[in-house]
């Protein structure tokens, strides 16, 4: 299929994948497509693509209804045919991004947006994006889905929801990567219900896990125990199992991991931890703290492509600053949650 009939069935498929206002929608998705900077939503209406009189904009956020399952289906269908894959696995982000609502005191559901002490209150909705890295090198994404945190629900439980709708999606093997936020027993969990999905998350680097117990003794009445002895990041107890010198991105990189760990309220999940440290000419570390990473997959995989998986995260990062700064992503200032959630979406 030539390109001109895939991009004609994808629009066809969003079309199908709407349940009301659907040439309307299809309407503000072609005007987002050429204007730039978006102000706002109701400034798309003077977009030559929109055929619509102003108040369509109104009329498209606050009515139309769209089948996110069949949405992101299709987005995942959609993936360009050349990205890349890293050790045969295709690689995923997931993270959040605020949308910042301090003067909207009606807003529904608003929560507070903080995620560190030094970090000022602001008040707002948070939105987690689950999307897959394209090109290594480039800050291309394929957003695969977008879901609000509420307010009785938490990052980390989102997140697991949008692996476990993943996992759902085809039996490639695929790899979420994720920052320290996600370093966390609800969401390393989903790793041990999925099977396609292997996670790699950050660590923070004052963390304690455990080494595998010994086996209890034959003829013991004891129940086997659950923990070996701790292992500390910020000083390891053993030497690695594995270690080795690469070059990345231009730079020196010293990578060891370790075998075999695990948290301690998830005794089940064993994996391993890389820890990354840069180097300068001379050789000592460039930085105070090494990079510390868990790893939920196969310890056959290459050290320096893991490292290269967690440093690819940072694509995110750079589409969410170009939604924002060039597609309006925060722009809907309407206090309608339907409303807010469906521009999220587009």
């Amino acid at each position: 299929m030539d390109t001109q009939s895939s991009f004609q069935q994808f629009r066809e498929e969003v079309h199908g994948s709407l349940r009301k206002r659907a040439d309307a929608v299809l309407d503000l998705i072609d005007a987002l497509t050429i204007a730039t900077p978006v102000e706002s939503p109701v400034a798309l209406s003077e977009q030559p693509l929109f055929r619509r009189t102003f108040s369509s904009i109104y009329d498209v956020l606050e009515e139309a209804e769209l089948d996110k399952e069949a949405w992101a289906k299709v987005l995942y269908e959609a993936q360009p045919t050349d990205s890349e894959t890293i050790a045969g696995y295709e690689v995923y982000a997931v993270d959040t991004t605020p949308n910042p609502r301090p003067e909207a005191e009606t807003l529904p559901e608003r929560t507070q947006l903080k995620s560190s002490k030094e970090e000022p209150v602001r008040m707002g909705h948070k939105y987690s994006w689950l999307a897959r890295l394209v090109k290594i090198g480039t800050s291309w994404v394929g957003p695969q889905g977008v879901c609000r945190v509420k307010s009785d629900t938490t990052d980390n439980q989102v997140a697991v929801e949008q692996v476990k709708a993943l996992e759902q999606r085809s039996n490639r093997p695929k790899v979420v990567v994720a920052d320290s936020w996600y370093g966390h027993v609800v969401f390393l969990a989903a790793s041990l219900v999925v099977t396609t999905v292997a996670a790699l998350v950050r660590l923070r680097h004052n963390l304690v896990l455990y080494e595998q117990p010994q086996p209890k003794a034959p003829g013991s009445r004891r129940a086997p125990r659950k923990h070996g002895p701790k292992f500390r990041l910020s000083s390891p107890s053993r030497p690695p199992d594995r270690q080795e010198s690469v070059t990345l991105l231009g730079q020196t990189v010293r990578l060891s991991a370790w075998h075999g760990l695990h948290f301690y309220k998830l005794p089940t999940l064993v994996g391993m931890v890389l820890r990354v440290e840069f180097l300068k000419a001379d050789g000592t570390p460039h930085y105070k703290r090494p990079l510390c990473l868990f790893w939920t997959g196969s310890w056959e995989v290459a050290l320096s492509e893991l490292c290269l998986m967690y440093l690819w995260r940072f694509a995110l990062e750079h589409a969410f600053r170009f939604l924002k700064q060039h597609l309006g992503l925060n722009a809907n200032q309407s206090t309608h949650l339907h409303s807010t959630e469906l521009w999220m979406w587009l």
